[in-house]
């Protein structure tokens, strides 16, 4: 399984995107049903007249419509597309945290893959060095303890494998719980000539589709993250007219008909209420905790995106720096190293204990390298996430 074929994996199996989806589609339903006028009322009365004449009884019946002058439905409606409108920008949120986490966890376990061949390479040098310990010592070139601190090394190596350790089990099993596979499914990684042409996030930092990195703080208000936030301080403000407007009367209007001292009457209704004393003080007091609230809700993550993006630039340089020195200078000085020690000892002006060392400082180098490799792929992906993507929010709102 290659980068490409894990992300369309996890956009399409994981349960928790998948949930998210379904919670927009339900807020679209939501906004396609808001904003809709009351039903009209229907009633009927009946009267005796006690004691009466030939036409004791009274009869009526009316149809009532009222009439929303104040435009509560029509802002209902809007406060419901505007939440619809976060709700799809918490989706595409939701999508690029899921595909920053599948980046992280295949990094982390092509690092145990890294660290498990570099350790089984340099287990099969000392076991080539093995025998000529062995020789040296039964010759009394060497002291027995070199074998042993041989054997010790070998040992060592044995006990922090890589490729079986619980951490990298568990890294293994929370990769498969984001792409929806079964807990035993096989996971088979690409190999490292599969991936010489995917370089995972350094494409996507240029590249338009996946979005362009913010010249400035003010750019992140584009983000996704804050585009949410500030959806839902718009729907709060929507919200709060809404309520406002809720305390002025509706009118109420419909015929009316009337059957009395044996004939019919037919007329008119007219009604309205008369906010006195409630005025709507708790619906209003309400939608304005809200609205204060998203609005610091929204301030907060551009805060925070801001602070996330200056670390992560931070992060990248350092890691960049360092990876770059230690594949440029360190590791090539300690294969050249280990290249001039092993040709000494092939001539016997070396010993034993140098080679090994020599063997040492190379798996070191290596170590430290994919370490830093590591590092580096994960500073990218904290940097992927402040990108500021050209989406289009109103097509995700209206999407079906």
């Amino acid at each position: 399984m290659t980068l490409t074929e894990a992300r369309q994996c996890a956009l399409i199996l994981n349960p928790e995107i998948n949930a998210q989806r379904l919670r927009l589609l339900a807020s679209r339903r939501f906004a396609l049903a808001a904003g809709w006028w009351d039903d009209p009322a229907l009633d009927f009365d009946a009267l005796r007249i006690l004691r009466g004449g030939p036409h004791p009884w009274l009869g009526g019946a009316g149809l009532t419509f009222t009439l929303p002058l104040t435009g509560v439905p029509g802002l209902e409606r809007q406060a419901a597309q505007a939440y619809t409108r976060a709700d799809a920008l918490a989706v595409i949120v939701a999508e690029r945290e899921l595909l920053a986490e599948v980046e992280r966890l295949w990094n982390a376990c092509l690092t145990d893959r890294r660290c498990a061949a570099a350790q089984n390479d340099y287990r099969a040098r000392l076991l080539a060095r093995e025998p000529q310990v062995r020789a040296l010592i039964a010759a009394g070139e060497l002291p027995a303890s070199e074998g042993d601190r041989l054997a010790q090394e070998i040992i060592k190596l044995d006990l922090e494998c890589a490729c079986c350790g619980a951490e990298t089990v568990a890294r293994q099993q929370a990769l498969r719980r984001l792409l929806g596979l079964h807990p035993s499914a096989p996971l088979d990684l690409a190999t490292e000539d599969d991936l010489e042409d995917e370089k995972p996030f350094e494409d996507d930092l240029q590249h338009a589709a996946s979005g362009v990195l913010p010249e400035s703080d003010l750019d992140l208000v584009r983000h996704p993250r804050v585009q949410e936030k500030l959806a839902r301080f718009a729907a709060g403000e929507i919200e709060l007219r809404a309520e406002l407007r809720k305390r002025y009367p509706n009118i109420s209007l419909g015929p009316r008909f009337g059957h009395e001292e044996g004939g019919g009457r037919l007329g008119a209704s007219l009604g309205f209420s008369l906010p006195l004393w409630n005025r709507n003080r708790k619906g209003i007091a309400t939608a304005e905790g809200d609205r204060d609230a998203a609005r610091l809700a929204a301030v907060n993550e551009w805060r925070s995106l801001v602070t996330e993006c200056h670390d992560a630039r931070r992060r990248l340089q350092i890691a960049e720096t360092k990876e770059r020195g230690i594949r440029e200078q360190q590791l090539p000085a300690a294969l050249a190293a280990a290249e001039r020690t092993e040709r000494l000892f092939q001539q016997g002006e070396a010993d034993v204990p140098a080679a090994l060392a020599a063997d040492a400082t190379v798996y070191m180098a290596q170590e430290a390298l994919i370490e830093a490799r590591r590092v580096s792929d994960e500073a990218r992906v904290r940097l992927y996430k402040t990108l500021v993507p050209p989406v289009d929010p109103e097509r995700h709102a209206k999407e079906d």
